[in-house]
């Protein structure tokens, strides 16, 4: 076997070895997922306004930095299902949640409110337009 051909065979090897990497790596998201997602959004959310309005850093900073992940995930769920507008709203709570963080950081609570505040509207621009309240009072996505 040539040495070009064994190049050849070797960077086929690995490119099929990258695209089962990467179909193995992405998440299938169900409903389901969705819904244990957001009902983690509101507690951590809750938990860190309460946090930031007592002035615990460490617990706001704990709380600020899993809502950076959530959304992180909220914005992967829509992207998955190819929805622009609701993965551009996740983008900016991802946004709003890393400028709490950061305004954590700098011990600016004051920041750090008006941010989490900032963010929740977020939160309720896409409640309103992605999400209903069922008779039940669970929120579904809008079909």
């Amino acid at each position: 076997m040539t040495l070009v051909r064994s190049m050849m065979l070797f960077a086929a090897a690995m490119l099929v070895g990258a695209v089962t990497i990467t179909a193995q790596g992405q998440k299938q998201w169900t409903d389901e997922d969705y819904d244990k997602l957001m009902k983690e959004v509101g507690s951590t959310s809750g938990a860190m306004r309460k946090a930031i309005d007592g002035q615990n850093a460490e617990l706001a900073k704990t709380n600020a930095t899993k809502m950076v992940s959530l959304f992180t995930d909220v914005h992967a769920f829509w992207t998955a299902r190819n929805m622009k507008e609701p993965a551009t709203l996740a983008n900016s709570a991802l946004t709003h949640a890393k400028a709490v963080e950061g305004a954590i950081d700098a011990k600016d609570f004051t920041k750090a409110a008006e941010g989490a505040k900032t963010m929740q509207g977020t939160c309720a621009e896409c409640h309103k337009t992605y999400r209903d309240k069922g008779p039940d009072g669970a929120w579904r996505i809008k079909p």
